[in-house]
């Protein structure tokens, strides 16, 4: 029998399968918004969409957890109005046009005509045109959550085009405070943005804090086949919701 096995492994492997043994954690679940529901205790679910586009998250989010209150930000004054739109119907859904980042600033934002490239950064290589040069107003994660007298965050996803730590680094005290239970993060590994973070940096940062990867998800791959990006989600295992 294990020499069938063998035999069948090594075929499917020549015709590019690979047969590997199922995960059944709910943590290490295909969908993120399930793995961090996994860990779901209290009485209402708070979560970030920080470069929230035109509202894909949001729905991915409600989909799992449909009472979760979610707060959104998104700098671009096109797509914005496409986010509004799209999350009208979800009245537990709060959508700020800011941007979230290291330093209360006023900061140029590039518009591409592909508006997923949008970002403070410009893109290292891309046939996307910059259409649009603006100032953006930008304030911290730590000042944004004081204000709203919020005590904690299930998850905080950010998804800002080379700009993650400089979110992320925005939310220094309340990741001290251990009041941030996920992160779910875009992770670079080539140089898509001038300026850009290393995933290595944003690494060492959340490790720091006190979070541990749980796993990464749809990899994407350059021209030359090497890893390009990842959305990564790290885990904090001292998660005080108090």
């Amino acid at each position: 029998m294990i020499q069938l096995k063998k035999s069948l492994k090594n075929f499917l492997l020549k015709k590019g399968f690979k047969i590997s043994k199922i995960n059944n954690s709910v943590i290490q679940h295909d969908n993120p918004f399930l793995a961090v529901y996994s860990k779901f205790n209290q009485k209402s679910f708070i979560a970030f969409d920080v470069g929230a586009n035109s509202g894909d998250t949001v729905k991915k989010i409600k989909k799992v957890i449909p009472n979760a209150s979610i707060h959104c930000f998104e700098p671009s004054k096109i797509v914005f109005k496409y986010l509004i739109e799209n999350v009208k119907k979800f009245p537990d859904v709060i959508c700020n046009q800011i941007a979230l980042g290291s330093e209360v600033s006023i900061s140029q934002f590039n518009e591409y005509s592909w508006n997923v490239l949008n970002s403070f950064f410009k893109r290292k290589y891309t046939t996307s045109q910059i259409v649009e040069t603006y100032p953006v107003e930008i304030t911290k994660l730590d000042l944004y959550f004081e204000k709203h007298k919020l005590r904690y965050i299930n998850i905080l996803k950010t998804d800002t085009e080379g700009f993650e730590l400089n979110v992320l680094k925005g939310a220094e005290s309340i990741f001290k405070q251990n009041k941030v239970q996920f992160v779910l993060v875009e992770a670079l590994f080539d140089e898509n943005f001038i300026g850009q973070a290393s995933f290595g940096d944003i690494y060492n940062y959340l490790i720091m804090n006190g979070f541990s990867i749980v796993r990464f998800y749809d990899f994407t791959y350059t021209n030359d086949n090497l890893v390009s990006r990842s959305d990564v989600l790290f885990y904090n295992k001292n998660f005080l919701f108090n």
